[in-house]
């Protein structure tokens, strides 16, 4: 059964992860701007919580989980590994929370597009920054 698992150089799971954030967070961010250009009211206050929800999530979460992650992908003695091995357990199921919650608050009408919008563009521009900083962090592996 271990012959049958997709492996990839280590390095390269870096780039996987990069991909997957970019894809992630430009969709998020695509949801909530869709909302945004459609608002006729709280523009201002919809992009100072964008910037401000950008802000947090970006510099106390994800720029620190890219460096988690990178630091626990080195530091693997396999030079080859699983390819879905660029998160680790936690963040898969972190991810899946997430997920379901977001999904859960756009569907349902309990919160209104007009607040959900402003924290899915500074959460989906901050998941596609991280996953610019995957990309880099691939660029300088040595």
């Amino acid at each position: 059964m271990e012959n049958f698992v997709p492996r990839c150089y280590k390095k390269n799971l870096l780039l996987i992860a990069g991909i997957v954030w970019v894809l992630a967070g430009g969709m998020v961010l695509k949801l909530g701007l869709d909302v945004f250009l459609s608002l006729r009211s709280k523009i201002v206050i919809s992009i100072i919580v964008s910037i401000v929800v950008f802000y947090i999530f970006f510099n106390f979460i994800f720029k620190k989980l890219v460096n988690k992650h990178r630091d626990r992908i080195a530091d693997k003695d396999k030079e080859k590994l699983c390819i879905f091995s660029f998160f680790d357990t936690k963040s898969y199921i972190i991810m899946a929370v997430m997920m379901t919650l977001g999904i859960t608050i756009r569907e349902s009408s309990f919160v209104k597009p007009i607040y959900w919008s402003p924290v899915y563009i500074g959460i989906g521009s901050a998941l596609f920054l991280a996953g610019i900083l995957f990309i880099v962090q691939w660029k300088r592996w040595k």
